[in-house]
């Protein structure tokens, strides 16, 4: 993990420099550009070969391997976001890393007087993980190649609505990648992305994301709202039922970190409004849920008579609930559940 801000400006300056360059950068202008000794850069470069990064070193100075480009997620490959970023190569799950990470109290309260929650989000990321988890605790592969990450936001937001983040989260990467890749957005796309409530990210009919929620509580208001992401980007789902980005569009994708940064420049501009008013309404516009007959089955923990709903999707509540109308013409508001869609 980086340490401190500087380095993170250091080693992601000369990466910016060495990639521009199609020929050796001599170690003089390198160490000149980042304004640091050549011993200082020696010793930056050594850790940045450790981590799988193709520089070449030779008397002309330092090489950049740009078909050997390990794209990684560290926090030096984010921008602005990578101060707020911590990263691991590997971990069992960010969700976990980002509870430890904030286990005692919000950043902007760490070694301070009590000052309001910080509002920027943190980032928890990840190259794979061992134990990734989705819904209801079952297994989420986290294969190299994907985008793992938490997203973890100190704010108070009322229980009632608190549902609308997943629900925007997963918008915002359907507008990301109709950003990215245009033919996306095109009618009728060859492989429409749309929304699966709650969290299913898809390409055609397969699953290429999901979003998990996680929160801290007091009383009726979360105070800490941690978003559990993951994107099937390079890597390679077993699940026949999932897929990746490169399966459906090719291998000449963007990098990894190029995706995420699109995203999380969406995502905090989203967040502005801690209510998330327009939530619902954009989730609506790329539901593939709506309209469609549904049965939903609830946890086993579930103390009701009910362990299934079936009926019609008809709408989404203010909190993110999925309206349903069964066979008996009631219209049944559902919180939580597997929704699999009837054919």
């Amino acid at each position: 993990m980086v340490n401190t801000n500087l380095s993170i400006r250091h080693r992601s300056k000369a990466l910016e420099i060495l990639r521009s360059s199609p020929n050796p950068v001599s170690a003089s202008l390198l160490a000149g550009e980042l304004g640091i000794s050549r011993v200082a850069l020696w010793k930056m470069v050594r850790k940045l070969q450790e981590l799988a990064y193709p520089i070449h070193t030779g008397r002309e100075g330092y090489l950049l391997a740009e078909d050997q480009d390990p794209d990684l997620l560290c926090p030096w490959e984010l921008g602005a976001f990578g101060f707020r970023t911590t990263w691991f190569p590997e971990t069992s799950s960010t969700m976990e890393e980002a509870k430890n990470r904030f286990s005692r109290n919000p950043p902007s309260l760490q070694g301070k007087e009590s000052t309001a929650p910080a509002q920027e989000p943190f980032y928890t990321v990840a190259e794979t993980q061992t134990a990734g988890r989705g819904r209801f605790q079952r297994p989420w592969e986290s294969l190299k190649g994907g985008i793992y990450l938490t997203v973890t936001l100190f704010r108070r937001v009322p229980l009632a609505i608190v549902g609308r983040y997943p629900l925007l989260a997963g918008v915002v990467w359907v507008e990301t990648l109709q950003e990215l890749f245009p033919s996306l957005s095109k009618s009728p796309p060859s492989h429409p992305l749309t929304l699966k409530w709650p969290n299913d990210i898809l390409m055609g009919n397969r699953k290429i994301g999901g979003i998990l929620l996680d929160m801290e509580v007091e009383g009726d208001t979360a105070t800490r709202i941690d978003l559990g992401i993951g994107l099937n980007v390079r890597n390679r789902p077993k699940d026949p039922k999932a897929a990746a980005l490169i399966d459906l569009l090719g291998p000449s994708l963007p990098p990894r970190r190029l995706i995420l940064q699109a995203y999380l420049h969406r995502l905090e501009r989203a967040l502005e409004d801690p209510y998330l008013k327009s939530a619902i309404s954009r989730w609506k516009r790329f539901s593939s849920t709506l309209g469609k007959l549904v049965r939903i089955r609830f946890p086993a923990s579930r103390e009701a008579a009910l362990s299934t709903l079936a009926g019609t999707a008809i709408d989404l509540g203010p909190g993110g609930e999925l309206v349903v109308r069964s066979s008996d013409g009631s219209l049944r508001p559902v919180s939580h559940g597997d929704c699999h869609h009837r054919r």
